[in-house]
């Protein structure tokens, strides 16, 4: 009766996509998680998911981005700024810092999908909104640190003080505008009604006009009345939720043309929800998926001999290397539950994680195919080190680092501390097989030492919208198993309290609007020494040993639980071209860097990458 039903539901997936792929020059890429919201770049502030960041790449085109070299290229400038053309220009500021100024011009007769003039205006609103007092920002560093000046419609220079290392090739590539002749009127209404107000006495009144106004143009139902407009090769036609999101060429964008004119390639892009990865697998083996989001299938699925076994003739199948990190985050705010917990005790975070058998784990779920991981860093960094403190499974060890938190085994073998019981909730992304397989693998596993964990499961947009994944300050949630993605400019934000050079904030708390990446609440301020001074140091050798300091003091007082580093899975059928990734194409590694150039070699689409050259591995081929 299961396989019947689960067949059954693999039909109906598929219905209605029996004419995806070269027949109407379509391409329908399968995904297990739905975003929360759609539009221009600073609506991370409410919603920071991958699949957002990913199907963006279709709808917003960047100043530059990155390709599959990680080299930059220009798509709505003229050129990449370097010392060569004069774009780029690097003064020392004295003490070991450094100004940073970036020319760009844009190109002539760019367009927004509704015919409007695309120019300087459109990055200019993108500034001001964020820089707004007390804004709710994921990267409060950035933009304290950079500052904006149109010269003309077409001119305008960008400029960091201090500037990071990376700011030159990094920071700009993927940077998007938005409408905003679109925006201006409604965002002019929300600066009178905030104009009054005080940044720290009114942050929760702030928190929500701004919010108010994102949702508005980033809303299923404003983006379905057709009033948004995108910058990007494509625009949305219907996003039905739950179920699916359409996109078709922009006829507008001109920024860029691929080899042998636009009709050559892909004229419509449907992204199919499907949340439960194991449903997800059998739309794939059903031919209603011509390619396989960043966000889709576990690795132990595509590798399954059920797809691999069918896979020859019809599809590749890929495991390329990421600098996606799979991690459970704990909350270290000082609140009591944290406390009750003694979560803000190093000894108990080292205790959970040695109680996890990790190498079996990767090796039973993945192969040994995702490396465990003993830091935040991406194996894939040339940061990366592995001089770091380690902790293999030893669930005596565990015991004894608890025993001496106070913690002891209560009448049915719970630990108790205090007359509290030593039980929490672990959330993830419902849905996602091989996390709830493994949260329940970890759940047995932590009942071994005495620790009594309970699932608490929602769909991704649940668990990362801003009012949950960043208000552990308030006891939303104790401990959660989610995946940050980190780029080519790690500069230590996802764990720093303070930044030395800019001074602002990334623990999100209601002091700060519930801005930054430091979700759990960790503070160290000589990880902020550490990190703050390595972003700012323009030396190789030296920014090294900077950062391989701060990964062992992380990996000392572990304020979170590594877990592995993953690796993306991409199942594309045969024909369909340039669907491509690396670790760091696109800034981020998501496919779609290049969705201009992604097509069917049958409908004339010129094959320019080739998968297994960039960090690719072939599964299926």
């Amino acid at each position: 009766m299961k396989r019947t039903t689960i067949a059954a539901l693999g039909l109906a997936l598929v219905t209605g996509a029996a004419l995806a792929g070269p027949g109407d020059n379509s391409v329908v890429i399968g995904t297990s998680q739905e975003p929360t919201v759609l539009g221009g770049d600073f609506l991370s502030v409410i919603s920071n998911q991958a699949v957002k960041a990913e199907l963006e790449q279709y709808l917003n085109a960047p100043l530059t981005t990155l390709n599959l070299d990680s080299e930059q290229i220009p798509v709505l400038v003229t050129e990449v700024p370097t010392a060569a053309n004069k774009r780029l220009r690097l003064t020392d500021l004295g003490s070991g810092k450094k100004r940073l100024q970036l020319d760009y011009t844009l190109k002539s007769g760019l367009k927004w999908s509704d015919g409007k003039d695309l120019n300087t205006d459109d990055f200019a609103f993108v500034f001001e909104v964020a820089k707004a007092k007390g804004m709710a920002l994921v990267n409060p560093d950035f933009w304290s640190r950079v500052s904006f000046q149109a010269k003309d419609k077409q001119n305008f220079t960008v400029t960091f003080e201090p500037a990071y290392y990376y700011d030159a090739t990094v920071s700009m590539a993927g940077f998007t505008p938005v409408p905003s002749h679109l925006m201006r009127a409604e965002w002019d209404k929300v600066k009178a009604a905030a104009q009054p107000l005080d940044a720290d006495k009114d942050a929760t009144k702030l928190n929500e006009l701004y919010r108010g106004f994102f949702q508005q143009f980033g809303s299923q139902s404003f983006i379905n009345s057709g009033k948004m407009a995108w910058s990007g090769p494509f625009k949305v036609d219907r996003w039905t939720a739950n179920s699916s999101i359409t996109l078709s060429r922009n006829p507008n964008f001109t920024a860029l043309t691929p080899q042998g004119g636009a009709d050559k390639y892909a004229q419509k892009v449907i992204y199919r929800i499907i949340q439960n990865t194991n449903s997800l697998l059998v739309a794939i083996l059903g031919g209603g998926i011509d390619a396989v989001s960043s966000v889709g299938l576990t690795g132990d699925q595509a590798r399954s001999k059920q797809l691999l076994s069918r896979a020859p003739g019809r599809f590749d199948v890929w495991a390329v290397a990421n600098p996606t990190w799979e991690h459970i985050d704990l909350n270290k705010f000082p609140i009591q539950q944290v406390k009750d917990l003694t979560f803000d005790d190093k000894r108990t975070r080292q205790a959970l994680l040695l109680a996890l058998n990790r190498d079996a784990w990767v090796k039973a779920f993945f192969d040994g195919a995702e490396p465990v991981s003993n830091s935040w860093v991406a194996n894939v960094n040339p940061l990366f080190t592995d001089n770091v403190t380690k902790y293999p499974y030893n669930p005596e060890k565990a015991k004894q680092l608890l025993a001496a938190v106070g913690w002891k085994p209560g009448p049915d073998g719970v630990l108790v501390r205090n007359g509290k019981r030593f039980e929490f909730e672990l959330v993830t992304t419902a849905g996602n097989s091989v996390r709830e397989r493994s949260q329940q693998l970890f759940i047995d596993q932590w009942k071994q030492i005495g620790v009594s964990v309970k699932p608490n499961n929602a769909p991704s947009a649940v668990v990362f919208a801003d009012d949950f994944i960043q208000r552990a300050s308030e006891g939303k949630w104790m401990a959660f198993m989610f995946a940050w993605t980190s780029s080519l400019g790690e500069a230590g934000q996802l764990f720093q309290n303070k930044n030395l050079n800019s001074g602002e904030v990334s623990v999100p708390e209601k002091a700060n609007n519930y801005a930054g990446q430091n979700v759990g609440g960790w503070k160290n301020d000589e990880f902020d020494k550490l990190t703050s001074q390595g972003a700012v140091e323009f030396d190789e050798a030296k920014r090294k040993a900077l950062f391989a300091q701060a990964q062992q003091l992380w990996a000392e007082e572990l304020p979170a639980l590594p877990l592995r580093f993953r690796s993306n899975y991409y199942v594309v059928k045969k024909d369909l071209v340039n669907y491509t990734a690396s670790a760091y194409s696109g800034v981020n590694g998501y496919p779609g860097w290049n969705s201009w150039e992604i097509g069917w070699a049958s409908r004339g689409a010129t094959k320019l990458y080739d998968q297994a050259k960039f960090g690719g591995t072939t599964l299926a081929k």
